[in-house]
């Protein structure tokens, strides 16, 4: 006997009721319609598509732009005992070739792929072969070219869609305007659609923005007053250790996370966190995936994000519990000026993409019309350095290249090189002294990764040679006689980075093809930094209804809890402290009507009433029987 979907959620996930819209978006799926799912952060949108996915036969295909979320999604049911399989970009054709054979024989129930593997005909001929009961479309804003992801080759997808018309989709996001969602029901051809959508209210969570201009201190406020756990968000992976270690210094418990920890590093500080053995994570945006921990109470974001999406999927980590928690950006005077400068300078332009485009052809040696299929070693730092080149602007000029599917950029960064001292500092202080030619190498790794005492550290061979004005080559040598002398435990890589053309080299045939979706996407880039600056400057509106309305949500309430309500009280209460006073000082001599009183105090009716009504129960005033007020003897 088949299991129903409560049966299934019970035996694999050890959940005894489905959360909101979850058993109806299910329910549509099982009946084999097209489905729309917006569900914001923490809203289970996995299981939405996982649970159909076991119920039925055949095998679920699940298109995912994201390489680690496919990995993570692989493993999760896996250890459930489910069998999944992810075919990913980074596959070479023969991989690719097995693993599908793989998928037509070996019982597979879900099979996750990029949406790049669409282009393959190998794909889309076995995938006619499959029976495939459904297809499940996550992150599906990246097929709008309003979306805050936008990635051309998730129009794949009408290739499979022609492939299998009568085959039902569920297109999931967790963050979509209206105008998106639009985009696409029409792009992913959806029929007779069941639409879902939750609200991206959270009755519990505190939106708070605070101005200032000490904000260590302002943290540690905050922290002291909320002992529970929390997550501070930082711009980059050096400040992570660096207020972790201020934060343990004065008295709180914290560790940090980064994506450039080893996987071992990731795993300790986690369940440091996960145990709460630290109250607080201090973090990158790379602390995101696969986070379901219910009690953190606040969430606080150094420095603001570059847009709403961010903020809201990164704030609402907190008090998925239902207690009140609390979503706090610190914002100085210098933040918004400084990050729409970083934004001006990050972003290409379409001469900028044309000069990367040909210089990296150049710099791997491939010859017009020719490198398609190829795959090349990669080292982003000596490439800028060669042309002399913005490192962040060129990462985001071969980013957007990547989701053009003109290349593929592998930044998994599978081989590392790592290092860990093996003796102590003390007699590593012994080895500089009588090995004076590893001296600058030496103290460079000591300046810049202290941890390399405990744990394995990463290293990147070419930052290292430009640092100290060295090569790579003789940066190699030196690590691995120092290794041979048992001073380091060494793991050797040359290269953790490659660059994959998926098309032949064209130049300004390539570059114009893709011209228009760049201005695109940096007019969408500007526009979302305008939306968390008008966020945060607005001061005199509920926090909650701006980001609802960001989404296209209206409320007829405020909040009662973000920093605009909470002042908002207090100012009343000020108000009304300052009304007493003026009405006891007006009648002091003279009984006043109600009308007299609000003809002398410019103040509403309303506010008269209710003042006047607390002034006669602390009998601070009495009423006289021509209904005047006098102040009380």
């Amino acid at each position: 006997m088949k299991l129903s979907p409560l049966d299934i959620l019970k035996k694999y996930w050890d959940y005894h009721q489905f959360r909101p819209l979850q058993e109806d978006i299910i329910n549509s799926i099982l009946t084999q319609q097209d489905t729309f799912v917006l569900l914001p952060t923490g809203g289970g949108k996995s299981v939405c598509y996982q649970i159909p996915g076991i119920a039925l036969d055949g095998i679920c295909l699940v298109i995912s732009p994201l390489i680690a979320l496919m990995k993570d999604q692989v493993q999760s049911l896996t250890k459930k005992g489910i069998k999944a399989i992810a075919l990913d970009s980074s596959l070479n054709y023969q991989d690719l070739d097995r693993e599908l054979t793989n998928c037509l024989y070996g019982n597979y129930k879900f099979m996750y792929l990029s949406p790049e593997r669409l282009q393959s005909e190998l794909v889309i001929e076995r995938l006619s072969k499959l029976n495939i009961n459904f297809i499940a479309v996550d992150e599906a804003h990246c097929i709008s070219q309003w979306g805050s992801d936008f990635r051309p080759a998730y129009h794949n997808i009408q290739k499979v869609r022609a492939l299998l018309p009568n085959t039902p989709i569920i297109a999931l996001t967790g963050s979509a305007k209206p105008k998106v969602i639009d985009d696409i029901i029409e792009n992913l051809q959806l029929k007779n659609t069941a639409v879902f959508k939750d609200s991206f209210k959270r009755e519990n969570l505190a939106y708070m923005v605070f101005n200032t201009e000490d904000k260590y201190s302002k943290l540690l406020r905050i922290l002291q007053k909320n002992k529970q756990s929390s997550i501070i968000y930082v711009r980059n992976r050096k400040k992570t250790k660096q207020l972790s270690e201020y934060l343990t210094e004065q008295h709180i418990t914290a560790t940090y996370y980064h994506g450039g920890l080893n996987a071992k590093e990731k795993d300790k500080h986690f369940k440091l966190w996960m145990l709460n053995d630290a109250q607080v994570m201090v973090a990158t945006n790379a602390f995101g995936m696969g986070i379901d921990k219910p009690d953190v109470k606040t969430v606080i974001h150094l420095t603001p994000t570059e847009n709403i999406e961010n903020y809201y999927q990164e704030a609402g980590r907190a008090g998925r519990n239902g207690n009140k928690a609390f979503a706090i950006i610190l914002n100085s005077k210098s933040d918004l000026p400084s990050l729409n400068s970083q934004l001006d300078k990050s972003l290409p332009e379409i001469t900028d993409l044309k000069f990367i485009y040909k210089k990296l052809c150049s710099y791997l040696d491939i010859a017009y019309q020719e490198g398609e299929h190829i795959t090349y070693d990669f080292n982003i730092y000596a490439f800028c350095k060669r042309y002399n080149l913005n490192i962040t602007k060129t990462v985001n000029a071969i980013t957007f290249l990547d989701r053009q599917a003109v290349l593929r950029f592998s930044k998994e960064f599978k081989n590392k090189t790592t290092l860990q001292f093996l003796v102590d500092n003390f007699n590593l202080i012994q080895y500089i002294s009588t090995h004076k030619q590893h001296n600058t190498l030496l103290n460079f790794i000591l300046r810049k990764h202290g941890g390399a005492f405990e744990n394995n550290i990463t290293i990147d061979l070419n930052h290292i040679a430009t640092q100290i004005n060295s090569n790579k080559t003789d940066i190699k040598e030196q690590l691995l006689s120092i290794e041979k002398n048992n001073i380091i435990d060494l793991k050797l890589f040359d290269s953790d980075i490659n660059i994959t053309l998926l098309e032949p080299r064209e130049d300004d045939r390539t570059i114009s093809r893709v011209a228009k979706h760049l201005k695109q996407q940096n007019d969408l880039k500007r526009a979302q930094l305008n939306s968390v600056t008008n966020y945060i400057k607005t001061s005199n509106v509920c926090k909650e209804t701006l980001l609802l309305k960001y989404f296209g949500e209206e409320s007829d309430t405020n909040c009662g809890i973000c920093s605009y309500c909470i002042a908002s009280k207090i100012s009343k209460r000020e108000q009304n402290s300052n009304l007493e006073q003026r009405i006891i000082l007006t009648i002091q001599t003279t009984a006043l009507n109600s009308k007299e009183l609000q003809d002398k105090l410019n103040c509403s009716q309303e506010e008269l009433t209710k003042t006047l009504r607390l002034l006669l129960d602390s009998e601070k005033i009495t009423v006289l029987a021509n209904q005047k007020y006098k102040v009380s003897v």
